[in-house]
């Protein structure tokens, strides 16, 4: 028996190393971009389209709400994380609503959150179950093919009939949308109208169906059982009537034109959308849309960068480069902060400005502003997991006031912000006030410093 005991022993703790390696190797070969690789994966198009920044959580609810409302043929929604909370719930049930007047309806979840919260739940399952519903998940977690788990689906964007679509950062929960709580994300989100079908909206489209036609994809039909599936038919139905009483402005007319501006022209980068290592093609697409500029604001929720993103920061800051994020003392992402914790010095010498926020949220924002007229907001984080790894979009707007605007916000962030320069000099913005780290977290943070030194290509 002990000899048997033993030998379960070994194999449980090899399976465990192998899990291990699998997980964290692969991830660790980077590729690079080829110059053909950097032209398949950006748009050219520069349609005239009207755009508006959406930056509070609550219209971004009442936003997808009036662009799900306004669908007569088909809407697509592709999300990162998807909850059945307040806002996520509310979100199905619209959709559950369109479904039933007869919109097609596609949603494609990234499999790692999607198995987990939403596989097994009687209201997503009641939308998935819908004739006209067709839902998807992106690379599920597979314990027979490890070295794929760290390879996932991070687009966040919802169109309706090719005619608008919201696209930025916001998953579909109320850690992002809705009236919130105590704690919430600060996001971003750009929306894109036109009178017509759009060729953006089209070519949108098209990079949907490109990674919703993955063969990492699992389809969800909502096989729970009639008795579960009407429970979650009757939920999703008191939702939308719910939301109708709580939100009258949302389910009226809508004069899309007032609400929104004219730009001079809207396309998109992207990257490769398999479950494997990808070629950092959004990034370098940035930085060619960056060559010229005499200044680039950036801001991201944490820098987690490899030496050759250090590199092409350095030579991006011969100009003016500044770049924004979360303070380690308001960071939501503890992987994200220790690095910061780490590489500070790193980040410093590459010749850019730092601006540590300190707001009472953290900031969740992707936003690139190159000059004094293209901005480019989405999915995409100033890491190596959405350089390398996940699939990522970003939305290029040329529009001088839309630039204006968010360079505005930037800067009144910047009053709660601490300025590092590259020499290392700090000054606090007038209205910082400083924190300190609870014992405990400290604690937490110091040994998550050392586990990134070895696994911060996975943060």
């Amino acid at each position: 028996m002990k000899k048997i005991l033993k030998c379960a022993f070994f194999a449980i703790v090899l399976l465990l190393l192998f899990i291990i390696i699998s997980c964290s190797v692969p991830p660790a070969c980077q590729k690079k971009a080829t110059a053909e690789a950097l032209a398949d994966y950006k748009s050219e198009t520069a349609t005239k389209e009207r755009v508006l920044c959406v930056d509070d959580n609550l219209d971004a609810l009442l936003w997808r709400i009036r662009i799900i409302e306004e669908a007569e043929r088909e809407i697509i929604l592709s999300t990162f994380d998807f909850c059945d909370d307040d806002s996520g719930r509310t979100v199905m049930g619209a959709l559950y609503a369109a479904a039933e007047r007869g919109v097609q309806v596609k949603i494609l979840v990234d499999g790692l959150n999607g198995s987990v919260k939403l596989e097994n739940n009687d209201a997503f399952c009641a939308l998935a179950a819908h004739p006209s519903v067709e839902v998807k998940l992106y690379n599920k977690l597979n314990l027979f093919t490890p070295w794929t788990v760290n390879y996932r689906m991070h687009d966040k964007y919802l169109i309706a009939d090719q005619c608008a679509y919201l696209i930025g950062g916001r998953n579909t929960m109320d850690l992002f949308l809705g009236e919130g709580g105590e704690t919430y994300n600060i996001d971003r989100e750009v929306l894109v109208w036109s009178d017509k079908e759009s060729a953006s909206a089209g070519e949108l489209k098209d990079y949907f169906e490109r990674v919703f036609s993955e063969k990492c994809n699992t389809e969800i039909r909502g096989n729970i059982g009639e008795k579960r599936l009407e429970l979650g038919r009757a939920a999703l139905r008191e939702k939308y009537a719910e939301a109708k009483k709580r939100y009258p402005g949302a389910f009226g007319f809508t004069d899309w034109e007032e609400e929104t501006v004219a730009a001079d022209g809207v396309s998109f980068l992207f990257g490769e959308t398999h479950n494997g290592n990808k070629a950092p093609v959004v990034w370098k697409n940035i930085l060619a849309l960056a060559d010229g500029a005499d200044e680039v604001l950036i801001e991201t929720p944490y820098i987690v960068c490899s030496d050759e993103m250090y590199s092409d920061i350095s030579m991006l800051a011969e100009k003016r480069v500044a770049i924004m994020t979360n303070a380690v003392e308001s960071g939501a992402n503890p992987w994200g902060c220790t690095d910061y914790m780490n590489q500070k010095g790193n980040i410093s010498a590459t010749g850019a400005e730092i601006y540590e926020y300190m707001g009472e949220q953290s900031l969740h924002t992707k936003t690139f502003l190159i000059g004094n007229s293209i901005s480019v907001v989405g999915s995409y984080n100033l890491d190596m997991r959405s350089t390398y790894l996940d699939t990522e979009i970003m939305l290029v707007v040329d529009c001088p006031q839309l630039n204006s605007e968010l360079r505005e916000k930037f800067y009144e962030r910047t009053l709660v912000s601490k300025h590092v320069l590259p020499d290392g000099t700090e000054t606090e913005g007038e209205a910082y006030e400083a924190r300190t780290l609870d014992p405990l977290k400290a604690v937490w943070y110091f040994i998550l410093r050392c586990v990134m030194l070895v696994l911060r290509h996975l943060a």
